[in-house]
Formats: structure tokens, sequence, C-alpha cells
């Protein structure tokens, strides 16, 4: 925080200079054209000619005179009677008295004036007809003299005289800057302050939540989510990122798989080339020793055993290869049914499939879904005495069903095993996945498995 308020205030108090330079050298054009116009001298001459109409009528003198000049310069830094419009509030802050007025009379003799003792440093002799007079190139300052002719009270000539002297911007910007220095300073550092500890609180606290959430990710908790619903720009990049857990957790998920059917082809080819082969190879040798006994001896029970043992051997290693080996999708369907009908052969109850919607299923829930067959059909062979069951896999959208159900008198309890667990897991694993059943001595028993798909 307070790396942050230092930042704000290197940051912000050269920038509130640079503003009030560019806002004073702004103000001193405007007053500059004004200046150089003909509308001071037209509102000298306007005023010279109020003035003398004052003494004619009311016998203006001495300080009278002076009150009715000093009036005149009041107006002058008023914007709404000033001919300097709303830069006349900024006048005063290039001098403390920016406007000199006087009367002068033939002899160049001061008759009123708004500062004693003031003498302009230009000549007051007349400069052209539009009475403007303009002060050296090279001075610090920006000078002009305006002068109108006027006649007294007797038809003396006298003369009205506005003296302008006003600081350069530079002048200005220093004088402003060592008076108002402390208070800059302070502002400045009030308010680097309160945006360090806003920054703080509320930017630096969400960025580190994020960094947090990532971090969980990265350790592979990906049920985490930032949780940032602002309309800015990090609440944008944070709904962002909360996008990403499901997409690396399926990635994850695939890459798991796939190394699991890697694993199992390599443990399939290995029992391939040796258990099988040498269980092959031990009923060839069993048949062929029985062959070569005496007939008498052919008929030994032990011997006849062992050979059947071996080809049991051998049959169940050829079903665990092929359930190892994954099946291509387009046989997957086809599959479900034989291994359907074996069941039913075993068992004698009659099986209803309908799989129309296996085919869409993706390969990496093949195995899940084989296991809820298999366990689903157990119960109905141990627990159901059905005489009919079905098999269905259907789909509304992306949302799949498998459904097992048979006509028997129910027989699934809660807790009486492990079985509904079981399914309840399998189904856990699956995208969304959620397990349903029911059990009744009326209807048979049934078990749902409803799970989300990516089809395409």
């Amino acid at each position: 925080m307070l790396k942050l308020a230092v930042f704000f205030l290197l940051c912000g108090v050269p920038a509130l200079l640079a503003l009030d330079a560019a806002r004073t050298l702004l103000e001193f054009r405007q007053i500059v054209r004004v200046l150089d116009s003909a509308t001071i001298s037209a509102e000298v001459l306007r005023e010279a000619q109020a003035i003398s109409r004052h003494r004619r009528e009311r016998g203006l003198s001495g300080i009278g005179l002076t009150r009715d000049l000093e009036r005149w310069l009041l107006t002058l830094t008023q914007p709404s009677r000033s001919p300097f419009g709303e830069t006349a509030f900024s006048l005063l802050e290039y001098g403390p008295q920016p406007f000199v007025a006087m009367l002068v009379d033939a002899n160049e003799q001061p008759i009123a004036t708004t500062r004693v003792g003031f003498a302009p440093p230009l000549p007051l002799s007349p400069a052209g007809t539009g009475g403007l007079q303009l002060a050296a190139v090279n001075t610090p300052r920006l000078q002009r003299l305006y002068r109108a002719p006027l006649l007294g009270p007797k038809g003396a000539a006298e003369a009205l005289v506005l003296w302008a002297d006003l600081s350069r911007p530079s002048e200005r910007v220093w004088r402003n800057l060592s008076f108002e220095w402390p208070i800059v300073l302070v502002g400045a550092m009030v308010f680097a302050t309160v945006a360090a500890v806003f920054l703080s609180a509320w930017v630096t606290r969400r960025l580190r939540r994020i960094a947090a959430t990532a971090d969980a990710w990265r350790h592979g908790r990906f049920d985490l989510r930032i949780g940032d619903r602002a309309r800015d720009e990090i609440g944008e990049l944070a709904q962002q990122l909360d996008t990403m857990p499901s997409a690396l957790a399926e990635l994850v998920e695939h890459r798991g798989e796939r190394a699991g059917r890697h694993e199992r082809e390599r443990i399939a080819r290995d029992l391939h080339d040796t258990i099988k082969q040498q269980a092959f190879a031990l009923s060839m040798q069993l048949g062929a020793l029985r062959a070569a006994l005496p007939e008498a001896q052919r008929d030994l029970a032990a011997l006849g055993e062992a050979r059947a043992l071996a080809e049991q051997i051998q049959h169940e290693l050829a079903e665990l290869l092929g359930e190892l080996r994954p099946l291509p999708q387009a046989q997957w369907p086809a599959h479900l049914v034989t291994r359907i009908e074996d069941w039913s052969r075993r068992s004698g109850i009659a099986a209803h499939v309908d799989l129309d919607a296996a085919a869409m299923i993706a390969p990496s829930r093949h195995d899940v879904l084989v296991r809820v067959i298999d366990e689903a059909l157990a119960n109905v062979a141990r627990h159901s005495a059905a005489s009919h069951a079905q098999v269905r896999v259907s789909h509304n959208a992306r949302r799949f069903t498998l459904c097992v159900e048979d006509d028997g008198r129910g027989g699934i309890v809660e807790g009486s095993g492990r079985g509904l667990q079981h399914l309840r897991e399998r189904a856990a694993a699956l995208p969304e996945g959620n397990f349903d059943w029911r059990s009744g001595r009326v209807g048979g028993s049934r078990i749902e498995l409803h799970w989300t798909e990516t089809v395409t």
C-alpha cells in the first residue's frame, strides 16, 4: 500500500501542477486577446464620456472623482459587466492592482487617481487615434496604456488614462506555487493514501483471490470458483477464468482414461502373449497325454478335470482380454446386446433391449455403463424372481438415461448391501451424473442412471 501511495504522489503532484500551468496559460492568452483588441479602448472612451457628463451634472471633483474611478475599475473585474468575461476573476491573480485609472490635466498632472503617487513608465501622450500604447517587448511584465481625451468643466483639455500591469504566467504560477504548495502536497498525500487504500481493499484483494483459486486448480481442486460478479475488467476476467476448471477437469479425466486404456491394452497384450498361450499349451499337452494313455486309463477323472479346468482358464482369459481391449465405437451397442443376451440365457429371464442411443455415448463412459448394467442385472437375477427384464438407453438433447427394470417382486432394500452404493459411486463418476431407484412388490424394481453427454 505504501508503494501505491508513493506512486500516486509522484504522479499526482506533477499532474496537478501541469494542469494549473495549462489553465493559467489559456486564461492569460484570453486576457491578452482582450487587451489588444479595440474593446478596451472603446471602454476607456465610454468611461471618459461618462466622467465628463458626471462632472458637468453633479460637479464631481477631488475624492468624488477618485470614487468614480474606483467604481469603474471594480466593474472591470466583474464577469457580468467586464469586457474580459469569465476571465475577469483571474485578473487579480496576476497582481494585487492590475489596473490603475487616472484623470490628468493638459500638463499631464493627475487630477484624480486610484493609486496615489503612481506614475506610469510610459509617456501619457496619445499614440495614434486608438489611444493605445504598448510597453517594450523585452519587459518581464505585460503592460498596456490606454488614453481617452475629454473636456473639463471649463472646457479645459483633460484625459482619462488606464494603465494595465500584469505579471507573466510563469511568475503567477511560481507565486501561487509558493503559497499553495503545502495545500497541494497535503491534498496529494490524502488522495494518494485514499487511492492506495481503495486499491488494496478492492483491487489487490480480488487479484489475490484469483491467484489463490488458480493455485487450488493447480493442485486439482477443480470444484472451486473465483465467484467475482463485478462488472469491471477484473470481474470479466474472473468470470472467464471460472469457465476453465470444467475444461481442465474434463481434460484431466480424458487423459486419465486414455492412460487407463493404454495400460489395459498393455496388460491384455502381456496376458495374451504369456498366460493365455501357456494355458493353451497346457490344454494341448493334457489332451495329448490322455490320447497316449492306454484305453483303460483314459477315463481317469482327475485328468479329465484338469483338461476341463485348463479350457475354462483359457475361456475366462479370452473374456478378460475382450474386456481389457476397448471396442470400436460402432461395435459397442452390439457388444452390449450380446452381453445382455448371455445374461438372459444363463438366468432364464427374458430380456428386452432398446439401445439405439448407445452409439452416441463417448467411449470413456463405456466401462462405467457396462458395470452398472452388470450390477443391475445381477440384482434382477438374485432378488426379483422376474420373468422379464428391460434395458433401455435414451436421451433428451444432451441428457442421457440408462434404465434397467423388471416385472418381479422387488427385493432391493437400502442398506442391505453394497450394490446401491456402488451404483451411486459409478453415477458420480459421470458428468453431472445421478442415480435413482424404486422397488416394490407391485411393478418390480427399476433403476435409472442420468448423466450429461456431449453429442457430436
